[in-house]
């Protein structure tokens, strides 16, 4: 049941499209796990935890039988951090030496997972406003020209945009890492890690409204520091660092006092609790556990076998009823249709949605229709990375409509203008995924266009803005509508 959970996360960790850190998280877990593993055991009752860990693998025997009826790998994903749980059970991880807590570390497992990414798509909208209010609410504390709308400030005539990558997601992520991390390890009372949790998250969401202030300000006032644009690497990275690492000060003061200093110094002196190895001579209640044992593991094998054999039915199947259509001819050029990949066709084909590409000139279009976005939308650097791209995301432009810019970077030094924007059939405008997945939730029966446009960087902007225009033209697409939808 679990082999192709495996794969799928281990693919997430290898495949540049999900940019995903994860395999460091299985190998601190994996750390973490052999150094408990490796210490004696002291006394303990494992026969209420024996209980405990075989109901938990037959919740997550359920839990992958519903991901292989719906087709969702990211429920069989993380029916494999409950597996972790039901393992450090089994072991007895925290009546060790080196004592862990099993449901921490499940916990820690889970961010193996491209759960950033996860995030990104289903809080990102939300954090981005939140984000933006708070800055807008620290800025009219220090400037009167502060203008706020959605997720878009207007300080000393300069627009600055609260985007997804500013959301705070990462800086929650890295966050809670550490925390689990904690909480695993040093194991303080549930009451205390729960305040403790709390603390972490108002201190990552306070953080990311700081950063977002301080850069806003020279963004408005570059004078102010010598000119120097807090936009540009490495000092917007550095700008972020430096508050992730303000944001972390509260967590550890908070581990500080809940007597992890004490706990840590006695680890160092081995005095964490007197031991004994259990005696390994077999008894007749041994005997009886193993002769259980074995009638436990036949039908977790029969379950397992019933499981994998279930057919996948899909509950967000896109309508693929009607044809997408592109312009044949676009600014005096000759579309030329290309043909969908393999790949890309047996995935529209499993799970519905109808994508098109053509080629006008040196320019490419790709349009997507889909009333499951969660299945079929994306932005252009998850795909362009999976190909070998290196992508810098350049940000949003607003006019004519709404559109992420990328910069497509090829192996061999070629560059490509990308340019994306995402509309409904209720006119509905935006530039992310994470707007896209909010505003679909809230109405599941929407239909969701992606339309990316691709330009070698070489043909001057201008050129690229009028092929646009050209574009959403001939495709009718309402843009002074857009500019409304977006600006609320």
């Amino acid at each position: 049941m679990a082999i192709e959970p495996i794969a799928w996360l281990v693919n997430s960790w290898l495949d540049p499209a999900h940019d995903s850190q994860g395999g460091w998280v299985f190998l601190l877990c994996a750390g973490l796990f052999i150094w408990s593993i490796l210490s004696p055991l002291q006394d303990c009752q494992s026969h209420a935890q024996h209980k405990k860990a075989i109901i938990l693998l037959l919740g997550t025997a359920c839990i992958r039988g519903m991901g292989q009826i719906f087709a969702v790998n990211v429920l069989g994903a993380v029916a494999l951090a409950i597996d972790v749980y039901a393992i450090g059970l089994l072991v007895n991880l925290s009546d060790r030496k080196n004592a862990l807590s099993a449901g921490w570390l499940a916990v820690l497992f889970t961010f193996s997972l491209p759960i950033e990414r996860i995030l990104q798509r289903l809080l990102g909208f939300g954090l981005q406003h939140l984000s933006a209010d708070g800055a807008c609410f620290v800025l009219r504390g220090f400037f009167d020209s502060v203008q706020c709308a959605g997720i878009r400030i207007l300080l000393a005539g300069r627009d600055v945009l609260v985007d997804l990558p500013c959301s705070g997601v990462r800086s929650i992520t890295l966050l809670c890492l550490l925390y689990a991390t904690l909480m695993c390890v040093f194991r303080p009372s549930l009451l205390r890690g729960l305040l403790i949790g709390a603390v972490t998250l108002a201190s990552a969401l306070l953080a990311n409204i700081i950063r977002i202030s301080f850069l806003a300000t020279f963004i408005a006032y570059p004078e102010k520091i010598g000119g120097v644009d807090v936009m540009a690497q490495p000092y917007h990275d550095l700008i972020g660092l430096v508050c992730l690492t303000l944001a972390a000060l509260p967590l550890i003061l908070s581990f500080q006092r809940s007597g992890v200093g004490t706990h840590l110094a006695a680890l160092q002196r081995g005095e964490t609790g007197r031991w004994s190895v259990q005696s390994n001579i077999p008894t007749l209640e041994r005997w009886n556990d193993k002769f259980n044992d074995k009638f436990i593991a036949l039908g977790f094998v029969i379950l397992a076998a019933v499981i994998i054999s279930l057919p996948r039915k899909p509950l967000d199947i896109s309508n693929t009823s009607t044809a997408l259509n592109l312009p044949t001819y676009l600014n005096g050029q000759v579309a030329q249709t290309i043909e969908l990949s393999q790949q890309e066709q047996n995935y529209f084909t499993q799970y519905g949605g109808t994508a098109l590409k053509r080629r006008y000139g040196d320019s490419n279009v790709l349009l997507i229709r889909t009333n499951s976005p969660l299945r079929h939308l994306h932005t252009p650097d998850d795909c362009l990375r999976g190909l070998g791209f290196d992508v810098q995301y350049q940000g949003v432009h607003y006019q004519p409509l709404p559109t992420a810019i990328y910069l497509a970077t090829a192996k061999n030094g070629a560059q490509w203008r990308v340019a994306v924007s995402f509309y409904s059939d209720s006119g509905q405008f935006t530039t992310n995924v994470s707007e896209v997945v909010w505003r679909w939730l809230q109405q599941p029966h929407s239909t969701w266009y992606a339309l990316q446009r691709i330009t070698p960087i070489y043909i001057p902007e201008t050129k690229a803005k009028e092929w646009d225009n050209a574009l959403f033209a001939a495709l009718d697409l309402n843009t002074q509508e857009s500019r409304h939808v977006k600006s609320n």
